[in-house]
């Protein structure tokens, strides 16, 4: 056994290393001014509307495990009930913070809740889990949790639930329910080899660009003034992001009964720090934005130690 733990937790280290290299050239790249903030805006757009759909789209057609029906509701259950749980979560840790409302509380629950679900661990599965059976899989839970964000996740920050639910349907849903779709029809035996190409010619752009600017981001984020002047909200926010939700989120892997495709997915988003969108909710609908900050790059920098041996131990228990 443990050969076979140290295999994996190599395996792991050696697909984590070069996705944070990744990250830290776009953090180099921005303080180098090779990267500036001024084209953020077209990268986003094009990895939301065109890059990443593409890739969903290329994943989902195609993806047998689809084809079982305990790799389609499960997933999706899974994904909004994690937002959910981690939104309470969030909401009763953020006063031993020193949160209250108004000063980060709703915020600190929101980014705490949402783990990062795709530039950081997709790149991660290619690398661990060639056989690429969990790809439809991923997103099919992807869309759950996009759901409870933009439904659960908006009406904590802003109290209005609508305003959320207008940004529901977005070029990443519309591409995994559209995929989703096509899947059921078994239309991929009609998947001419020229589309897969071009899908995955533009698909394959999506990762490096997003952890590129997510890296950039993080050099961003580090020069706003008091970014790093508190110490409990990071605490409290490893503790949370890092330990019990995905202490949660192994025991429902482990206890429910879920296809083995699906727990390894759970498996490895649990490992996963803070996603850098929420962020960017917090700034559209009134949240406080040094919290967020500071939940992203402390989680996100205490990742990087854990997300092998997290990986290896929640596997383990998906597992068996």
């Amino acid at each position: 056994m443990l050969g076979v733990s140290m295999v994996s937790y190599a395996t792991i280290l050696g697909a984590t290393l070069p996705v944070f290299l990744v990250m830290a050239a776009g953090f180099g790249l921005r303080r180098l001014g090779r990267l500036p903030a001024a084209g953020d805006a077209t990268i986003i757009s094009l990895m939301v509307n065109v890059t990443y759909p593409c890739y969903i789209l290329n994943a989902v057609v195609v993806s047998p495990a689809l084809r079982e029906a305990g790799n389609v509701i499960p997933p999706v259950l899974c994904g909004a009930f994690f937002v959910l749980a981690g939104l309470l979560a969030g909401w009763v840790v953020a006063p031993w913070c020193g949160l209250g409302r108004g000063s980060g509380r709703r915020t600190f629950a929101l980014v705490t809740s949402v783990q990062n679900y795709g530039y950081l661990p997709i790149p991660l599965m290619e690398a661990i889990f060639p056989d690429s059976a969990w790809k439809g899989v991923v997103f099919v839970y992807t869309l759950g949790l996009e759901l409870a964000l933009w439904s659960a996740g908006v009406m904590m920050l802003s109290g209005n639930w609508r305003q959320g639910l207008r940004q529901v349907l977005n070029p990443v849903v519309g591409s995994i329910i559209l995929g989703v779709g096509l899947n059921f029809l078994r239309l991929d035996a009609y998947y001419p080899a020229w589309l897969f190409r071009f899908l995955s010619m533009l698909g394959a752009c999506a990762f490096p660009l997003g952890i590129l600017l997510s890296g950039a981001t993080l050099s961003d984020l580090l020069r706003l003034p008091g970014a790093l002047a508190d110490w409990r909200t990071p605490v409290g926010a490893i503790a949370l992001r890092l330990a019990l939700l995905p202490a949660l989120m192994l025991a429902v892997a482990h206890w429910m009964p879920l296809t083995t495709t699906l727990r390894e997915v759970i498996a490895v988003q649990a490992a996963m720090p803070a996603a850098v969108f929420p962020i960017i909710m917090a700034r559209r609908y009134g949240g406080h934005e040094p919290t967020a900050v500071r939940v992203l790059v402390f989680t996100t920098a205490a990742s990087f130690f854990t997300i092998p041996a997290v990986i290896v131990f929640a596997l383990a228990v998906a597992r068996s």
